[in-house]
């Protein structure tokens, strides 16, 4: 019986890639900011719910109606999500609570059907090939913000299996220090009856469909989303990658990878002080 239901959320996710192809061509192109961001909300609960996923989230509270509905707030700066990244469903869990357009490598844009998917929810492109395409997401990533749209990156820039957290690259963090936004951590980790849970990762020499034909099979899979506060920038990038980076290994109970960064930049900082007698 559980590898009949397995077979059968198996299947389901090419139900789901044909209807969201449909909506991604003919509903979404014309459809509002808000209306965009409550539709793909929507999808990307209901395939959750298929492969028999559940999400647990803590921190939503903090944020308002628009932002956890839509993700657009018009008249207002927007927030640059950051997560830590396990899956590919970490996209779909984190859209159900925050949506965000994604921050994802050129590459994506080029996939069947899912290209076509995520170029038409708005996503921002990224080709980390060329030097001089990269200088111009900062600059494309803050009109984004400042059209009151929230955008999800993976600071990590490759996947875990969840058990740690790996060295952030600042690099996209520099949209939010040009314009003040909030970026907002937040920390993922798959369990499976109460335990973590390393077999969802997408990572090494696993396959897509391998991964999913594993996520099928986990019996009660829980993925936990921990919204962390807001930080507001403060000083370059490389300083808010730091303090992301800190906060997201304090929530996870894990070592800070970017800690031997931080510490001389502490005590530098000591050094300028002066001493009182």
């Amino acid at each position: 019986m559980r590898k009949l239901i397995a077979c059968l959320r198996f299947l389901s996710v090419f139900a789901y890639s044909c209807g969201a192809l449909f909506v991604s061509l003919f509903i979404l192109p014309g459809a509002e900011d808000t209306k965009r961001g409550r539709i793909v909300k929507s999808w990307n609960q209901r395939i959750l719910r298929w492969l028999g996923v559940r999400v647990e989230v803590s921190g939503a509270e903090a944020f308002d109606d628009l932002v956890r509905g839509c993700g657009v707030t018009k008249g207002r700066m927007g927030r640059l999500v950051v997560s830590n990244h396990i899956s590919f469903l970490d996209i779909f869990s984190l859209n159900t609570q925050l949506p965000s357009q994604f921050v994802a490598k050129a590459e994506i844009a080029k996939w069947p059907v899912f290209g076509t998917i995520t170029k038409a929810v708005g996503s921002i492109f990224i080709d980390r090939s060329n030097r001089r395409a990269l200088v111009g997401i900062a600059d494309r990533m803050g009109e984004e913000l400042q059209m009151g749209r929230s955008l999800l990156m993976f600071p990590e820039g490759t996947t875990s299996d969840g058990t740690g957290l790996l060295r952030m690259h600042p690099n996209l963090l520099e949209a939010a220090v040009r314009t003040g936004a909030d970026v907002i951590p937040v920390v993922l980790r798959y369990e499976s009856h109460g335990e973590i849970c390393t077999e969802a990762a997408y990572t090494g020499k696993v396959g897509l469909f391998a991964c999913l034909w594993n996520i099928v099979n986990i019996p009660d899979l829980t993925v936990r989303v921990k919204i962390l506060p807001a930080i507001k920038p403060q000083g370059d990038r490389r300083e808010l990658c730091a303090q992301v980076s800190r906060a997201m290994s304090e929530a996870l109970g894990v070592a800070d990878p970017m800690a031997e960064d931080a510490a001389p930049q502490v005590m530098q900082v000591a050094v300028k002080e002066p001493v009182h007698a």
